[in-house]
Formats: C-alpha cells, structure tokens, sequence
C-alpha cells in the first residue's frame, strides 16, 4: 500500500505533521510561523495541526493537536491550536477530497504577491497550478472564520491559493501530496522570478500545461519527493526528537 493510500492511526498523524514542519522548516521553507494540517480519516469531523506555541525546528509529535472541524474547538486539554488555523478548518468543510493543507509563508510566492505578480505555471514541478492562481488580497493573518471562509472560497476546487504579502495555502489529498505541492510551488516561483529578469516568462497552459501535470505528477512521483525530502531532512538531523 502506498504512503498516498494508507489511513493512519492517530499517532501516525501526529508524527506525519511533525515530520512535515520539520523538513519544511529544514529547507527553509518554513520559520517560527506557518503550519501543516491533517484530516483524519477514521473521525473525518477532526483535524490535526501544529500547536501554537511549539517551536517549528524542534516540533514533536506531541505538539501536534486535534481539533474538531463542527465547533471550531481544540479537543480536549493542552496547547492551542495556531491563529489561522481558520484557513485549514475552512478548507476541509468546503472539499471533502482535501487531507492535508499546508501554511507558509516562503520568499518568492511572498514576493511575487507583493509585486503584484501572479504565481504561474512554468515548470515541470509546477504544473500542478492552474494557469491563474487566485490571491487573497488582504495581507492580515486569517485569524478569524470570517477570513478562514473567504480563503476558501477564493480556493474553490484548485491546488493552492496565495495570500498577498503572507504566502500560500496549498492543499494536497494526503500529507505527502501536500508537502511535495508546497516545495514545488516555491520552486516554480523562484524560477518564474529569475526567468521574468531575463524576459518575459514562457508559461504552460492548455494542453502544454495539461500534459505536463499529467505526466509530473502521479502518485509514484509524489511518493518520491516525499520520501526524498524525508530522507534528506534526516540526513540532516532534523528528525531528532521527533518523537
């Protein structure tokens, strides 16, 4: 059984969510903000997400907390979930097919918003965008229902919205799919920002762009950039004290 196939136990999301802030925060991707989200399968009426408090660099599989979708409220005693975890609660009452959101806030989608410029599919790796990504146009943290819904709806049926001047939301339909969106994504940016100072960039739409997402990303190619982030985040050491 596949890692995009398996449903894991409670402790498995823990772990899961820990290990993806960490390998995001080891490739820089992520800092003292930001945060990654689990449906859970077995009790799809709750969630599972970093806690708000806990250090991104040394998060542990129990800084990772549950949250109840209908109320909106962390289950029971312990640390609290992030602020924005609006966007993720949101997110996952709108699209039953979501099982995982991820919230950072990486340089070059940061900056491309900032300039006003849309985040566009010009690679491989980024061909999962659609050819025009929707932005939230307000640059406040999304620390209330009101804001989490408007993320959402701005989000539809798509891979990912941005939010100008505060990163990207970028849902996957497990963990693995997610994480693997989300370095993809700022890669696209970082080469859609240097090819743009050398001219205009060629940008992949239609059948170009249908083609390509087909062939870059089927699940056997999402297995691979999770589990080579994996092995390279622990290469790193960034595992220690994981659990």
């Amino acid at each position: 059984m596949s890692v995009l196939t398996q449903v894991p136990a409670q402790a498995d999301y823990q772990l899961l969510v820990a290990q993806a802030v960490r390998i995001l925060t080891s490739l820089g991707l992520m800092d003292m903000n930001g945060h990654v989200s689990a449906r859970d399968a077995n009790q799809p009426n709750r969630m599972w997400i970093n806690s708000r408090r806990a250090s991104r660099t040394t998060l542990c599989s129990t800084d990772v907390v549950p949250v109840d979708l209908v109320t909106g409220s962390r289950i029971g005693v312990g640390d609290e979930p992030p602020s924005e975890y609006h966007i993720h609660r949101a997110i996952f009452l709108r699209r039953p097919d979501v099982g995982a959101v991820v919230h950072s806030h990486t340089d070059n989608i940061v900056a491309l918003s900032v300039a006003g410029q849309g985040l566009l599919p010009v690679t491989g790796v980024g061909s999962f965008l659609p050819e025009s990504v929707p932005v939230f146009d307000d640059a406040n943290l999304v620390n209330t229902r009101e804001r989490g819904d408007a993320v959402a709806d701005l989000l539809r049926d798509g891979p990912i919205v941005v939010l100008r001047g505060h990163g990207a939301a970028i849902v996957g339909e497990s963990i693995q799919e997610a994480l693997a969106r989300a370095v993809c994504a700022e890669e696209n940016a970082r080469i859609q920002i240097m090819a743009a100072a050398l001219g205009p960039p060629r940008v992949l739409r239609g059948e170009e762009l249908a083609v390509t997402r087909r062939e870059t990303w089927k699940p056997v190619i999402v297995t691979k950039h999770w589990h080579y982030h994996e092995e390279t985040a622990r290469r790193k050491g960034a595992f220690i004290g994981l659990e």
